[in-house]
């Protein structure tokens, strides 16, 4: 089979998860036989040879190449032109490879004419629909009256009044259906949902849960004793991931006063490790810091490669997972393979993967007050954080990344025949 991928970033440039997500799996279909061709975009620069797969960086993103956070701040007629560009390259790209099926991962910072360009493509295609990237594009309107009101809520009239637009949100929307040729692949029941209410119909849809590729260091280390803290007398927290809005990071901190309170005879610290690009955003947590007076409690890090994960797990006695929206999160399917103590957002597709009190604690998103009050509960009960720690790594183990591929292909495949 002749895979072209396309994704608008990809090792070793990276920003989140997916573009790693994506190089492994392709690594892994190219192991299989298949021939795999990746368009991906020209951003940071540089390049980067993978066996058994042919990398083209053609693409433009409609984005500050030193910062994709910042404001993109070209004209309309630079703008048009890197679109026209984008088009073209995807056209050549398309004519020169033939393939059997086109595979397209993520396009923000893409225009529109580029996804019509696809669309327009007589070619299978598949849709891996990580996030809400595709809805962007169809259902901008519909994206934003989410986000706003559902994930950041700015709206008026308290929770109920909350809930209300939510509901003539989506009934309006449905309306509108839009109907995609090809097959959609989501990352969790979640996401399927999310795409259904906001108007997107496929051809094929389909659920298939992300997996990760197994970790001998989290094996080697799965026999730590989770009833004791890793140092006695102390309480070490950790937050993982992008420091950006949308994690809740500034949960997680607004959290740790309450925490404090109930642990008087601990020293209680929070650990931040992540991509800090978001500069504005980071101020805005170095300050919150600085108002609660947790200067000496919270601290920050560079992120860490994949494969040092599970060592930085097993250096803290819990995992805080704040996040406001959350498609399916390979992070907290590490932070469970290496049996750390998990509390996490009850938003998108995280109870999937974390069940309340069997394989972590969950708390209701944007409140620290309960978050607080999850961290509390696990802290005070010694055999919970041993039972959670042991079932959350039984669970995460059956996430495999060998699965996950196996799936994909046989998707793929499928997609080829329904449409050859």
């Amino acid at each position: 089979m002749k895979i072209q991928t396309l994704s608008n970033l990809y090792p070793p440039h990276v920003v989140g998860g997916y573009e790693v997500l994506c190089f492994h799996v392709m690594r892994h279909l190219s192991e299989r036989g298949h021939q795999v061709s990746v368009l991906t975009s020209n951003y940071g620069n540089g390049h980067a040879d993978y066996p058994k797969q042919k990398i083209v960086r053609g693409l433009e993103l409609l984005a500050p190449r030193d910062n994709i956070y910042a404001p993109f701040t070209a004209s309309e007629a630079e703008r048009d032109a890197i679109n026209r560009r984008n088009v073209a390259a995807l056209r050549e790209t398309l004519s020169h490879e033939q393939p059997d099926v086109v595979f397209v991962w993520n396009l923000h910072f893409l225009a529109p004419s580029f996804l019509e360009a696809i669309e327009q493509a007589n070619v299978p295609r598949v849709y891996l629909l990580t996030d809400n990237w595709l809805a962007v594009f169809h259902k901008p309107r519909f994206v934003a009256d989410y986000f706003s009101r559902l994930v950041y809520r700015e709206a008026s009239g308290g929770v109920k009044g909350f809930f209300k637009s939510r509901v003539r949100c989506l009934v309006r929307h449905r309306k509108r259906e839009v109907k995609m040729a090809g097959t959609s692949v989501f990352p969790s029941r979640f996401m399927q949902d999310w795409y259904r209410q906001a108007g997107l119909a496929f051809e094929r849809d389909t659920v298939i849960h992300h997996g990760i590729l197994p970790s001998p260091q989290a094996l080697s280390d799965s026999t730590v004793d989770r009833r004791r803290f890793i140092h006695a007398g102390e309480l070490r927290l950790l937050v993982a991931g992008r420091i950006v809005p949308i994690k809740g990071v500034h949960t997680a901190i607004e959290a740790i006063p309450n925490i404090m309170k109930s642990f008087p005879n601990l020293r209680v610290s929070l650990k931040i490790i992540g991509d800090d690009r978001d500069r504005p955003y980071l101020d805005s947590l170095k300050k919150l810091i600085r108002d609660l007076k947790l200067d000496d409690k919270v601290s920050f890090g560079p992120p860490v490669p994949e494969a040092e994960l599970p060592g930085v797990f097993q250096a803290r006695d819990m995992y805080l997972f704040p996040s406001l929206y959350e498609p399916f999160s390979l992070t907290l399917i590490h932070a469970l393979r290496a049996g750390i103590p998990t509390v996490a957002s009850k938003t998108g597709g995280t109870p999937e993967i974390v069940r309340h009190r069997k394989t972590g604690m969950l708390f209701e998103a944007s409140n620290p007050v309960d978050l607080a009050r999850q961290v509390i509960c696990l802290a005070d009960d010694p055999a919970l954080r041993s039972r959670v720690s042991r079932q959350g790594q039984q669970d995460a183990n059956q996430l495999t990344f060998d699965r996950m591929v196996d799936q994909i292909e046989a998707c793929l495949l499928s997609t080829c025949r329904g449409q050859s």
